[in-house]
């Protein structure tokens, strides 16, 4: 036997050796990120139990309910078949949708979308003949930008120009939008009678984002507004009275440089929720 014939079983048995190594050095690496995960996701679950303990809700706008959100939307923040990798809640919520940087004192116009409920497979549009909601804006302004999200592009949604506008960074008192009358015999009024009972709730968004109504007490948050609600009769017989919610006030969640002025720096519009009264 040649002295080349002897080193191959050698050179043989060194890639061996060092296949070997490199499998032990990578099962014991995955091996330990697997328990740096683990144990993560047991401060995380810690975590999760304490707040909740505090009496922290879901839905509010502060950094306590945007980790409980976090924590309970884990599953849905993994992707990937093989190797799983973090996306970011907004992402899940919002797929399709990039954020915009708005500049002081800057129009942001509210769209609306469909009148809808659950309890019907009936929808209408807001600006239906049949609803007694304010009229469409001056054409001069319906050409603002709009922005849709691609699950709203697949739905189909068409959204239109609400009377209801924004300015960025500057608060908005009270102010009276329009007036419709009715007439007890209309067919407006019958309309809207059968929304309230019916459980309709209206649908706007800014900036893509759908409006929310919210109740930290009781850890609830709904997308839309309802037209109104019911109430039983003062006598205890009949049908129910109707209340129309004829008010909204509406809070704007947003994000800003902590460089910049108070009054001045670009925003980014990070929630949108509506209190009808």
């Amino acid at each position: 036997m040649t002295m080349e014939g002897q080193q191959r079983p050698q050179r043989r048995r060194s890639l061996l050796r060092l296949c070997l190594v490199l499998m032990i050095v990578s099962t014991a690496s995955a091996i330990g990120g697997r328990k740096e995960r683990k144990q993560a996701e047991a401060e995380a679950r810690q975590k999760y139990v304490e707040l909740k303990q505090e009496g922290v809700d879901s839905v509010s706008n502060t950094a306590e309910s945007a980790a409980m959100r976090a924590y309970e939307m884990r599953k849905k923040k993994k992707k990937g078949f093989l190797v799983k990798k973090e996306k970011s809640l907004s992402s899940v919520l919002f797929p399709g949708v990039s954020p915009v940087e708005y500049e002081h004192g800057e129009l942001v116009p509210i769209f609306a979308e469909l009148v809808e409920s659950h309890k019907t497979q009936v929808p209408y549009s807001y600006y239906s003949r049949n609803l007694p909601f304010c009229p469409r804006p001056n054409p001069a302004h319906a050409r603002k930008a709009k922005r849709k999200n691609l699950g709203a592009k697949l739905q189909g949604a068409r959204t239109e120009l609400s009377p209801y506008d924004l300015t960025v960074l500057e608060d908005t008192p009270c102010t009276a939008i329009c007036e419709v009358p009715l007439r007890a015999d209309s067919r407006q009024l019958a309309y809207l009678v059968k929304l309230i009972l019916r459980q309709y709730r209206v649908h706007l968004t800014l900036d893509s984002l759908p409006v929310l109504v919210k109740n930290p007490a009781m850890n609830y948050a709904a997308r839309g507004f309802p037209v109104g609600f019911t109430t039983p009769p003062a006598n205890g017989m009949g049908p129910p009275d109707m209340h129309v919610y004829n008010h909204l006030a509406f809070t704007i969640s947003y994000l800003k440089d902590p460089d910049s002025d108070e009054s001045e720096g670009s925003v980014r519009i990070t929630g949108f929720d509506a209190h009808p009264i």
